[in-house]
């Protein structure tokens, strides 16, 4: 299970300003986050991986909050709803770094694969007007990142970075898409 670190209490800072209907966060870890976006939106779904981070947050983190839905899942597949907003701090560290079985930092080779795995996944779950706030590393192959989330169609924006000793972490938003064309695009594949 992930634990809250600096590049949450980063997050943390700059998602206390989203409000809105329904929330998604995809890797709830402890479920600090889950716990203030329940503060700032009606509902709230959590997903993670590992059945004991879901557990965790739920009998500690969130255990007297009652507009939470978390689902033990790989990643967002499950879900069939439309998001307000979707957030993920998602393993962003290139393998190579350490300890390679620490899967709650290593987001593959690239330290992009678990990323570009989540984007796909939330494709069709974000509403008309909605955002997906995520983190990054430079560490990772994030020139990559940026060219597979131009494919999706997406606008990116860099949000807020804080440079460290080693590396800068940047909190991206992205959303909507880019133009009508590709909205219908994306409406004809949704039916599919």
């Amino acid at each position: 299970m992930y634990r809250p670190s600096e590049d949450t209490y980063f997050m943390e800072d700059i998602l206390a300003t989203y409000r809105g209907k329904i929330a998604l966060e995809v890797g709830v870890g402890s479920g600090y986050l889950t716990r203030l976006l329940c503060s700032n939106f009606e509902f709230v779904v959590g997903t993670d991986i590992d059945v004991n981070s879901i557990m965790f947050a739920k009998n500690n983190t969130l255990a007297n909050i009652s507009n939470k839905l978390l689902v033990c899942s790989d990643l967002s597949l499950p879900l069939k709803c439309k998001f307000d907003l979707i957030i993920s701090n998602p393993p962003y560290l290139p393998r190579g770094l350490g300890n390679f079985d620490d899967t709650t930092v290593y987001g593959g080779k690239k330290g992009i694969e678990l990323t570009i795995r989540f984007l796909k996944s939330i494709q069709l779950q974000l509403s008309e007007m909605g955002k997906v706030v995520m983190m990054r590393s430079t560490l990772s192959d994030y020139q990559k990142m940026d060219d597979f989330i131009d494919k999706l169609f997406l606008n990116n924006k860099i949000i807020a970075k804080k440079t460290f000793f080693f590396e800068s972490l940047e909190i991206l938003e992205l959303s909507g898409v880019k133009n009508s064309s590709t909205s219908d695009y994306l409406k004809k594949k949704e039916k599919m």
